[in-house]
């Protein structure tokens, strides 16, 4: 069986192409790493170096296989950080989504619920659903689409999520029951910055809009409390524990075209189970309203 730290130091070997740099950059003794060479030889059965005086040098084998041990190294790296994660999910669900309402909605509501829940640190791009569902960066991803064409994969629709604008209590808008996007025309908004799908719904619909973007969530409700500027909100992230009760402010749902997305909860199909039922419970107590 072939030694992982063996190829580690050919692989670095192949990257340094001396014996003393190769030494240096691990930390240990050059005749150290000689002996790791000759080692790796003896268990693959092939010579792997052309030596010199004083000098060793990878031949046409050994460059194959320094280019073969970077694949495996990878593999290696891939499986255990696929075990870990396997492992933890089964302690509980680890939720993704592609915008950030329902992480916001069910980290405020998880006394709700009998799982404990967890959530990814940043928002799942489209391209890397499936790839983090597989393995297992995330037992649960709320999705703006139905994944239909891997039979690994399901998703259930849960609910839509709407947007509204929230304005200062003496806005022109304020005493409107509802508003359009055209409504809003030539306004500047304070936004978080990773906002998913939402970014480019607001910024292809509002015409002549600025948009503060903001990366700290709490800085932005702290700008929220001393600037007029309007923000967003959604039925899903109105009721954030980021958000500071604010009386000087009121909501107004923006009734328009692309003014909500549907969300649907995918999972891998054996995790059916634990899931559907869980699933089931969000759905029922899914916020429709203001």
């Amino acid at each position: 069986m072939i030694d992982i730290e063996l190829l580690e130091e050919l692989v670095v070997f192949e990257e340094y192409g001396t014996l003393s740099a190769t030494a240096e950059h691990l930390m240990i003794t050059a005749p150290s790493v000689t002996r790791a060479m000759k080692k790796l030889e003896d268990q693959l059965g092939v010579k792997l170096f052309d030596r010199e005086v004083n000098r060793i040098y990878l031949n046409k084998t050994g460059k194959l296989v320094a280019e073969k041990a970077k694949l495996v190294l990878q593999a290696e790296k891939d499986l255990q950080k696929t075990a870990t994660n396997f492992d933890k999910m089964q302690q509980y669900i680890n939720i993704g989504a592609v915008s950030p309402g329902p992480a916001i909605y069910l980290d405020n509501s998880q006394d709700q619920y009998k799982q404990e829940l967890t959530f990814c640190p940043n928002l799942i791009k489209d391209e890397d659903i499936i790839s983090d569902l597989k393995n297992y960066q995330a037992r649960l991803i709320f999705t703006t689409d139905e994944i239909l064409d891997d039979k690994e994969i399901e998703s259930m629709f849960i609910g839509t999520e709407q947007l509204a604008v929230k304005v200062d209590k003496n806005s022109p808008l304020a005493n409107k029951k509802s508003v359009t996007y055209k409504d809003l025309s030539g306004l500047s908004f304070v936004v978080a910055r990773n906002i998913g799908i939402w970014k480019d719904i607001i910024e292809e619909n509002i015409p002549n809009a600025k948009f503060l973007y903001q990366q700290d969530l709490n800085a932005l409700d702290m700008l929220t409390q001393i600037q007029t500027f309007p923000v967003f909100r959604t039925n899903l992230t109105e009721y954030s524990k980021y958000h500071e009760p604010d009386a000087d402010r009121i909501i107004i749902p923006i009734e328009d075209e692309n003014n909500s997305i549907e969300l649907f909860g995918t999972y891998l199909v054996d995790q059916r189970p634990i899931l559907q039922p869980f699933l089931k419970d969000v759905a029922q107590n899914w916020p429709t309203g203001f």
